[in-house]
C-alpha cells in the first residue's frame, strides 16, 4: 500500500474511532476500486449511531472537506443505503471540482459495501466493492 494511502487510512481510523465513542457502529471498509486514485477511495469508514444517522469519511472527503461528512441513510432489512454529495470543493491545484453524487449500499449482515460516484452532469461513473469489519476495540490505533 503506498504511503499516502497508508497515512489516509490511519487518519480515517483515528478520526472515526473518536466518533464511535458516542455509541455507534464503526464499519472499517477496504475497497476494490475500478480506477486507482479515482473518486472511490480504497479505504472508507462509516459510523452509524444509535439513532440511525450515518457519518462517512474517506480519502476524498478528508482531502476536499477536511472532516467527516454526515450523510443520508435509509435502512431496509439488513441493508443500509447511504447517499451524499460533495459540492463546491477546491482541489490542491486550486481548481473547482465538479459536484459528485455518491450512492453506497452497506450489507450490515454480510458486511459488503458497494459505492458508486458520479460527477453531476457528466457521463463518467466510478465504482468500487469491498468488505467491511466492525471495529469495537480501538486499542492500538494511533490517537491524535
Amino acid at each position: 500500500m503506498p504511503i499516502k494511502n497508508l497515512l489516509a487510512a490511519a487518519s480515517l481510523i483515528t478520526v472515526l474511532a473518536t466518533s464511535v465513542a458516542a455509541k455507534g457502529t464503526f464499519y472499517d471498509c477496504d475497497m476494490n476500486v475500478d480506477v486507482p486514485n479515482g473518486w472511490v477511495s480504497p479505504k472508507i469508514g462509516i459510523v452509524v449511531d444509535e439513532a440511525g444517522k450515518a457519518t462517512v469519511l474517506d480519502n476524498i472527503i478528508l482531502t476536499l472537506l477536511e472532516k467527516p461528512l454526515q450523510v443520508r441513510a435509509r435502512a431496509r432489512g439488513d441493508s443500509l443505503r447511504l447517499s451524499w454529495q460533495i459540492a463546491g470543493a477546491i482541489d490542491s491545484a486550486g481548481q473547482r471540482v465538479p459536484t459528485f453524487s455518491y450512492q453506497a449500499w452497506l450489507d450490515t449482515k454480510n458486511l459488503g459495501l458497494s459505492v458508486v460516484a458520479k460527477p453531476v452532469g457528466f457521463p463518467q461513473r466510478f465504482s468500487g466493492k469491498g468488505r467491511c469489519q466492525i471495529r469495537k476495540n480501538f486499542n492500538g490505533f494511533p490517537r491524535s
